[in-house]
Formats: structure tokens, C-alpha cells, sequence
């Protein structure tokens, strides 16, 4: 087994860690980059996606965008070292159509009217080497449910085009809706797509709409795929969901397994933007048991001065057999 040399970083001791290690915290992009994914190319280039809608921390200075910020469905940005990242022009978006169930004519905090895709994601196909992207969107004639849809680059390419599916892959928007898609591909190459009820879109009131009893669930549910990534291949199961101590919800998984084969969820819990935003993991041995939280939240408001630091995107680099994760205003190695 390969022995791992972590690099340990004291969230009580950020002037030690930002001298002694000066790559491994730092701003890496410096506009509303939300929810974001990573993926790594064979030529070594890394490829990240965003949320095209989002106004940022609350009652936080310097939220800033991008010029076309909105524009597109989805942001992309890329990096040859994982240090300096280049965000692209909406000519540039990913996913130029959404799929035909989603609603085209949201207004967005730019007053462009837009389908709202939140937290795209990835994976390269094995059977053909085409991608594929996941990503959650206003559904019908709603402005707040969002459904999952699928769509699937047009060449070889992370950076697509893609050309989205008709039909969504996941709706259930009688308890919320579904967001916060995140692909996976097991040891096995069995396909897998997590992501969470948005229960509290439809809860009684309260922080983040699902404090006040009865509290709606906002489980993490994981859908195993056929091997096109795109068709369902029976129903989902719960992996995960809130406790008392989650506050309102849990949300923005992340499937990672590492060299040694454990599986890791990390997610989001709190209040989206609040400072009680942060991040958590569960691991297994299994990807259908990701039951076994960590003791203590993972990332959280304060750590290295951030502020609310959810919805990371994590990859396990194998070359440098480490974990590299993106966050709305954080790069960590």
C-alpha cells in the first residue's frame, strides 16, 4: 500500500501555515465561483465548473463578477498547476442549452434571463470517451425547484460542448426538487450520480427556510447509472441525511475514494452563504455505506479567516496521491 505524506494544516495557526506553506492556501479566483467541480485531463490540465447564479457571502464586501457574469449556463475556468486558474467568457460556456424541462426564463441578480444551473459535474465516459455533465436547473414552470439533468460533450473534450438530454434525470420536485449533482465512477467502473433533496425548499420557515418544525428532510440520495452515465438504473438510495447538528440541511456532495480504497462524501451543512456554512465528510468502504461521519467539521467559518467555506469540489489526484479540492473563495492542497 502506498504510505501517504499529508500535508497538516492548523486551522488555529493560519500566519504559521500561510509562511511555511505559501501555494497550498491562497485566492485562487477572485469572482462568485460557486459550487464548484474539478476535473483533470489527461494532458494535465485542470478543468473547473460553476453555478452561473449566486450573489456571493451575505452582508460580505467584494462580492464580485465577472463582467458577463450570468451570461452563461455554466462558468468554467482552467489551470495548468492548480495555483493560477483562467476564468472564460461566457462564448465559452460548457453547456449551451439546457434540456428541454428546465425553465429558460429565470431572472437572475443580473436580470438576464436564465435557466439558474447550479453545481455542475463531470466524468469521462470509459465506452467512448466522451464526457459527461450533470446539473441541476428551475424545472417547468417553477422559478424554485430545480431538477437534475444530464448532457454530453460533442467531442473529446472536458470543456465540451454539451449537448443536453430532453428529459431530466432526477425530479422530485413534490418534496423540493433534486441539486448539487456529483458523478463518481467506482473501482468496478459501475457509474454513480449523488445528490440532495432540497427539502428546505419546502420547509415551514426558519434559517435557510427549514427551522421551524417539522423539519424537512434534505437527504443525500445516490442514483446508480447505466453505463451511458445518462439512464437511471434503478431507484436511488439514501446515503446520508441531516441531524440536529446539520442545522437546516446537508447538501453539495462530493464523492472522492482514495489510493487505499476508502470512499469519502464530503458535504455541505448549515446555512447556504451564512456563517454557518461548512464542510463534513462520511467515509466507507463501500460507496453505498457512507454512513461514518467524521468527529468535526472538516472546514468551517474562521478556519484561515474564511467565511462560510461550503460546497467544496474535491478529486483525488493520483499522480500526486493527495486530495485537491476548490472552494467559492478557497484552493487547499
Amino acid at each position: 500500500m502506498t504510505q501517504l505524506k499529508p500535508t497538516v494544516l492548523d486551522r488555529d495557526n493560519k500566519a504559521r501555515d500561510v509562511v511555511k506553506y505559501p501555494i497550498l492556501i491562497h485566492q485562487a479566483i477572485t469572482v462568485n465561483f460557486v459550487d464548484p467541480a474539478i476535473y483533470k485531463d489527461d494532458n494535465g490540465t485542470w478543468y473547473a465548473f460553476a453555478t452561473n447564479n449566486t450573489a456571493g457571502i451575505l452582508h460580505q464586501p467584494g462580492n464580485g463578477t465577472a463582467v458577463d457574469y450570468g451570461r452563461s449556463n455554466i462558468q468554467l475556468a482552467t489551470s495548468t498547476d492548480f495555483l493560477n486558474w483562467i476564468l472564460h467568457k461566457s462564448i465559452q460556456d460548457p453547456l449551451p442549452q439546457v434540456g428541454a424541462w428546465a425553465n429558460r426564463d429565470v431572472s437572475n441578480s443580473t436580470g438576464i434571463q436564465r435557466a439558474n444551473v447550479w453545481a455542475p459535474d463531470v466524468l469521462r465516459r470509459s465506452s467512448n470517451g466522451r464526457f459527461v455533465t450533470y446539473y441541476s436547473a428551475a424545472a417547468g414552470n417553477t422559478t424554485t425547484n430545480h431538477c437534475i439533468g444530464a448532457a454530453v460533450s460533442t467531442n473529446y473534450s472536458p470543456a465540451g460542448p454539451y449537448r443536453s438530454l430532453p428529459g431530466s434525470i432526477a425530479c422530485p420536485t413534490n418534496v423540493g426538487g433534486a441539486i448539487d449533482p456529483t458523478a463518481f465512477i467506482d473501482s468496478d467502473g459501475a457509474i454513480y450520480v449523488a445528490y440532495n433533496v432540497d427539502g428546505n425548499n419546502h420547509g415551514n420557515g426558519g434559517i435557510c427556510g427549514n427551522c421551524v418544525a417539522p423539519i424537512m428532510p434534505t437527504p443525500i440520495l445516490l442514483q446508480r447509472m447505466e453505463g451511458d452515465g445518462v439512464t437511471p438504473r434503478g431507484p436511488a438510495v439514501q446515503i446520508l441525511d441531516r441531524v440536529s447538528e446539520d442545522g437546516p440541511l446537508v447538501e453539495a456532495p462530493q464523492l472522492v475514494r482514495s489510493a487505499e480504497g476508502v470512499s469519502f462524501l464530503f458535504f455541505s451543512s448549515g446555512c447556504t452563504r451564512a456563517p454557518s456554512y461548512d464542510v463534513k465528510y462520511a467515509t466507507a468502504m463501500k460507496i453505498t455505506g457512507l454512513s461514518t461521519r467524521a468527529e468535526s467539521e472538516l472546514l468551517q467559518t474562521g478556519d484561515w479567516d474564511l467565511q462560510a467555506p461550503g460546497s467544496v469540489g474535491v478529486r483525488w489526484d493520483h499522480v500526486a496521491e493527495r486530495f485537491l479540492g476548490l472552494g467559492v473563495i478557497l484552493l487547499f492542497k
